[in-house]
Formats: C-alpha cells, structure tokens, sequence
C-alpha cells in the first residue's frame, strides 16, 4: 500500500498524502499486510495500537472500520464509526463505509442516502472515493427504476476515474446507443437559459448548490419556466423525485414552447416510474409470488407450455439458479398465413424458489397463476400479490404482438403495427390517466394545461415502444422495428406539436346570416363555464359587462390559460363602474401577474396603484390592505426595498393589530436580502405581539428574527 507522498490521501480528505495521514499510516498499512496473510490477531492489535496514538484522528477510526468490514465485522466496525463521528459529524470516509454496511444488510434506501451524504462531503479533490461513491449511487438508483438519477451519478463517477475504461465500459451499456432504456430516461439533459442568471459563486461542482441556486432563481422569478426546469432536473439527478415532478409541473404550467414542453412532460412520466412513485404513476404492474415447492413438475409444466407456443423466450442462467420467460396468448388468425402472433399476458420469473409473475394488467396475470396453481396443485404455494411501478421495458407490453410462427415477415410486421394501431387509437386515448387528472387522452387536448402534458406523454410512450419493439438488423448494428407512427396519434387526438411562437389555430363559427328583414339581435347569455379556450379567445370583449369579464377570466384561469385570463383581466380594469360589482381586487390581481410574468415591474406597480385609487373610490377601501402588501412585494422584488419598507411602514400604521402584516414584512426583506430592514420589521412584530399577548405572533417573529440574523452574519 505504499504510497506516493504528494499522492491523494486515502481517507479521502482531498489533501496531499503528505500533509494529511503519512504521521500514523504505516500502522494501516501493517494492519492491512497482516490481514492479507491471514494474521487477523495482529492486525486488529495494529489497529488498536492506531486509535490508542490517536484518540483525535477519525481517520484512524475510519481505516479501522474499514478493516473490520473487511473482516465481516459489521458491528464493531459500526461501532468504531460511531466514534469518528463524535469527533467529525461531517466523516466523508464514515458516511461511505456505514453506506456499505447499510447495503449490506439490504437496506437500499439506507445505504442510497449515506453515499449521498458521502458524496457532499467528499472535498472535489478526492477524485478515486468519489468516483467509488457515485458508482455505488448509480448503482442503487437503477435498482429504483431511477435512471435520470443513475446516469448522472455514473457520469460523475466517469469524470473522477477519466483512465478507468471499466467504468466508462458499464457507462456506455447503461445508457449508450445500444441501451434497452427510453430515449427520454437515457437522454443527457442541459439546463435551459433563465431570466436571470445564477451567480458565478453557486457554480461548484456539487448537485447541491445547484439545487439551491435554482430555488433562489425560482423565487426571484417565479414567472420563469427554465428555472422550475432546471430546478426540477437538478432534483432528479439527486433522486428527488417528488420533489422534481412538483417542479417540473410547475415549469409546464408556465411553458409557452411546445418543444419544451414535450421534453418537460416526458420527463415527468420517466420520473413516475421510479420506487416511492406507486400513487402518482400510470405505468402500475400487479405481482404475484408463489414459492415453488416441486420444482420437477414446474418445469415439465413449463416445457410443455414452450411446446405448445405458450411461453417466448425462455432463457435460464448458467448456473441454473434463474429461469425467465414471457408467458403469451395466440391472437386470432382467420386466414393461415404460416404466420401466427400472440399478445403477452404475464412476464416469468424463478429464482431463490420462489416464482414470480408480473404484468401491467392485474387481471391477465392473475389469470395466469390461477391457471398455473389448476396445473401444478400443490408443486406451487399459496401466492401472495402486490403492486408497483413497472419497468419501462413492461410498460407497453399489451401493445406489441409476438411472432410465434413466422411463414411471412411482412404478414408478421403488418399484424405488429395493426396490434399498436388498435391498442394506442381504440383502447389507450379512452383510459382516464392519473397524469391528466383523470382526464382521457381523447378529451384533454382542450386544456392547455393538459394538451401539454399529453404532449410529453406520447413522447414517452414513443420512447418506450421503441426500446421494447422487437429489434431488425441494420448493417452492422440492430434497430427497433418502427410498428406505430405517433404523428397519426397527436393528429387523431388534436395536439400537433406547434412551432415556437406560432398561435395555436382557431376555430371560429362563422354567425349565419339571416334572409329577409333584419331583426334585433336577441341577447345571448354567454356561458363561459362550457367555453374551450379556443372559444374565449373568440370572444369579443369591448360589449362584456364587468361581471362577463370577471366569469369569462376565472373561465380561462380554470383552462390555465393564464395569458387569456390576462387579456381579460386588462379589458376589466377598463370597465366603466358598475355598483353591483365594486370589488376589482380579483381582476387587478391578474393583470399585476400578467405584468410580472412579462418581466415588466413598472407596469405591475402602476396597475396595483390603479387598483387601490380604483378601491377607495369604488370599495370604500376595503381592499386597500390587500393592494398595499401586494405594491410593497412589487417594489422589493424590483430592487426597491427602502420604498417598500415606506409601504409596509404605512400599512402597519393603519393597521397595527393586524399579526400578518409585520410577518409579511419581515418575510418580505428577507427575499429581498435586506437583514436589517428585516429585522426592523420583526422587531415591530415583538412588540406587537407583546401587546396583543399573541404566541403565535411572538413565535414567528423570533424565527424570522434568528433567520435574519444569520443572514446579517
């Protein structure tokens, strides 16, 4: 273990091996010696005689832990880390060993959080542990189903270990050209330009700072899809993945580009698939275990069965530990082509004595081990079931026909694009999905909100077709069989990839004309609750009442249609009085977010201060509170913060027994990055509090007040 002094250090604090463990790790290396020559006394007393010299070292600590692993020793060497923790809470080295005794002991969860630890904690100078660390998370995150997760993970691992061609190896298999994985999981993702740039400081190398530079972007511009986008990637690659999908959502809600919507959608369905995802996800299996008890008559069950065209692709390991297939069904053949193809009804595992099927229709499978447990009796024991996120290999399994008679491969691949045509058009675009909030595909391309998401969904179902297709050689390299074209899918369901910046079109009724004398139009009660967003773009606002517009603008907001409700929002504030409608607070509101969202602050404070002259004139200013917090937010986010502590300063004034007031306040400064205003207003709240004799009150303010003041620091 000899090393080189200006070598990196072996424990992994990234300092020269010289200046950092060289004083004590000559007994390392005689521990380790003595070990590989099977003198286990000997080196646990070197080890010993190690901690005893160094009390303080939690390195030592370490190294010794890290031998008592090797020795099967998992609790002493638990033991012995729990010591160089008390001496360094933060052990990169302890982290990445208790993940290893974690993994050991099967926990996945466990062990996948202690390398990450590890990997924060790691200085970047400590290239060979981390590349160790991120190879053992690229690892644990493929057996989550968490592929976006374990590529960045891997690349990472790649860039520490630049000359290990093992490494790079396994990289390319995982997520290479020839991967079985969907084009949008095995994708390298980039980050998108945002409004406003992260500072220079936040670049770092670490995943974590990322994430915390785009949170910081998100709330300085909350209007800006690229930073939801990037923010939501950043967590992916942490294997955050609720969190990401409630980012990514958010970036799609603001999305105008439909390009990017698409690749922000799919993304959302690759990230449902993963562990701890069950609830969110469309792309369920029903499992079934049953332990095998006579595993002679199981396989005679199951040879005949391959002899009678009922299993595909049966494979067994080398070792005979594992035996695998595709359990199938023929599909109806009026006319003997010599071709006859089968649909799949269970995937066929047996490993460990115990058989396992799975399928993403719970019926067909248990069809299946129903008819297994008729077959074999008692050769197989009671079956238990259970669900979760399938395999993207799995996930269009009943899509795809199987030849299991090939007379005419031309027969063969029309009745493949026949199947796919018949399961996308006449089963998929009718089935309610979670990730369309209920909605079939067939009747969500009339929200904008949902056509986005349909967007990326079909993306992904593309994506996954191909990887699972049945593959045709192409020179000198295999490629999938292209059986269903999804252009004809968005086509038959309306939602055709617009260009960037191009309108949606519209489909205007022309108003019949009437022959003879003309007749005075009778009015007609708009019913803006049934109307697409097509159908209010159509309307023609000038003759609405204030109460139309208000309707015809929550309308749109319901569609998220965000910048007609502006439109309509805009066209009210122009509206003459109308004294049964005196509150325009609600319309104000989404024009001041129509302003924002254009990145145009001047125009926002111009309308709120519009609306508050409109409030005391028309509302006898029973808005005027509500308009003064929301004018104030304005002027910090706009780099005004003074001018907004005057707003603030004003309204307490009015109204200073009002709790949530010196709490908005204070919150206020501190998105601004203004402590000590913050703590101006926090201070006020105290008082307050003291006054009112309000607890919560109180509480709040001394949270704000230590937030503040680590932020003066």
């Amino acid at each position: 273990m000899a090393l080189n002094a200006y070598d990196p250090c072996p424990c992994g604090s990234g300092k020269k091996f010289k200046w950092c463990c060289t004083p004590y790790f000559h007994h390392v290396e005689k521990a380790f010696e003595l070990q590989s020559r099977e003198q286990t006394d000997g080196a646990i007393r070197e080890m010993n005689t190690l901690i005893a010299e160094h009390p303080d070292k939690p390195q030592a600590f370490g190294f010794y832990a890290n031998l008592l692993l090797s020795l099967d020793k998992p609790d002493e060497a638990d033991a012995l880390l729990e010591k160089a923790f008390a001496l360094d809470p933060n052990f990169p080295m302890g982290f990445l060993l208790r993940g290893i005794l974690r993994q050991q002991e099967g926990e996945l969860i466990g062990s996948l959080l202690l390398f990450r630890k590890a990997a924060e904690a790691y200085t970047t100078d400590a290239a060979p542990q981390l590349a160790q660390v991120h190879e053992m998370i690229a690892r644990n995150e493929v057996l989550l189903n968490r592929p976006v997760a374990s590529k960045a993970a891997m690349e990472r691992a790649v860039f520490f270990s630049p000359g290990d061609t093992e490494m790079r190896d396994q990289y390319e298999s995982m997520f290479g050209a020839e991967t079985r994985l969907p084009a949008c999981a095995a994708k390298s993702y980039r980050f998108r330009k945002t409004a406003k740039p992260i500072p220079e400081e936040a670049i770092t190398g670490r995943l974590s700072d990322a994430k915390k530079a785009f949170q910081q972007v998100t709330m300085l511009v909350p209007e800006d899809p690229a930073g939801w986008f990037n923010l939501g990637l950043v967590r992916a690659w942490l294997g955050e993945q609720p969190a990401a999908v409630d980012a990514l959502n958010k970036s799609l809600e603001l999305e105008w580009d439909d390009a990017h919507a698409e690749e922000t959608a799919a993304l959302v369905e690759v990230l449902r698939c993963g562990t701890g995802m069950e609830n969110d996800s469309d792309y369920r299996e029903t499992r079934v275990f049953m332990p095998v008890r006579d595993p002679q008559v199981v396989f005679g069950m199951l040879q005949e069965m391959a002899q009678s065209g009922r299993i595909l692709a049966p494979q067994m390991d080398p070792n005979g530990q594992m035996f695998s297939c595709l359990v199938v069904e023929n599909l109806p053949n009026l006319l003997d082509t010599g071709t006859t193809m089968a649909k799949a009804v269970a995937n066929l595992t047996i490993a460990g004595g115990v058989m396992r099927l799975w399928f993403t229709n719970a019926e067909s499978v248990q069809q299946v081990a129903q008819r297994i447990r008729e077959t074999v009796a008692l050769a197989v024991g009671e079956p238990t079931t259970s669900e979760g996120t399938s395999q993207y290999g799995d996930i269009l399994q009943e899509a795809i026909a199987y030849p299991v008679r090939t007379g005419d491969v031309g027969a063969a691949e029309s009745k493949l694009r026949e199947r796919a045509e018949n399961y996308f058009e006449t089963i998929w675009s009718h089935k309610p999905l979670r990730s369309l909030g209920g909605a079939a595909p067939i009747d969500a391309a009339g929200s904008k909100l949902l056509r986005k998401r349909l967007l990326g969904i079909i993306a992904f179902l593309r994506d996954c077709l191909n990887g699972a297709a049945p593959r045709k050689q192409v020179g000198n390299r295999t490629e999938a069989l292209e059986i269903y074209d999804f252009d004809r899918l968005r086509h038959k369901l309306g939602v055709e990839k617009q260009a960037a910046g191009d309108a949606p079109a519209m489909n205007v009724p022309e108003t019949p004309i009437e022959v003879g004398a003309p007749k005075p139009p009778a009015p007609v009660k708009l019913d803006f609750a049934a109307m697409s967003a097509a159908d209010l773009a159509g309307v023609n606002l000038e003759p609405l009442t204030i109460a139309e517009i208000e309707e015809g603008m929550r309308a749109a907001l319901k569609l998220d249609a965000k910048e007609l409700a502006v439109k309509y929002a805009r066209a009210g504030t122009t509206k003459p009085f109308d004294p049964t409608r005196p509150d325009r607070y609600p319309i104000y509101a989404v024009a001041v977010t129509g302003a924002v969202a254009e990145g145009d602050f001047e125009a926002a404070i111009k309308t709120v201060t519009d609306g508050m002259t409109d409030d005391g004139y028309r509302n006898q200013g029973k808005r005027m509170g509500e308009y003064a917090v929301q004018k104030a937010r304005l002027l910090a986010r706009s780099g005004k913060p003074e001018l907004a502590a005057t707003e603030f300063d004003a309204l307490l004034a009015k109204h200073p027994d009002e709790p949530k007031f010196y709490i908005t306040a204070t919150e206020t400064m501190l998105s601004a990055k203004q402590p000590q205003l913050a703590l101006g207003f926090a201070a006020k709240g105290l008082a307050a509090a003291k006054t009112l004799n309000n607890r919560d009150l109180d509480g709040a303010c001394r949270e704000l007040t230590e937030a503040a003041e680590r932020m003066a620091k």
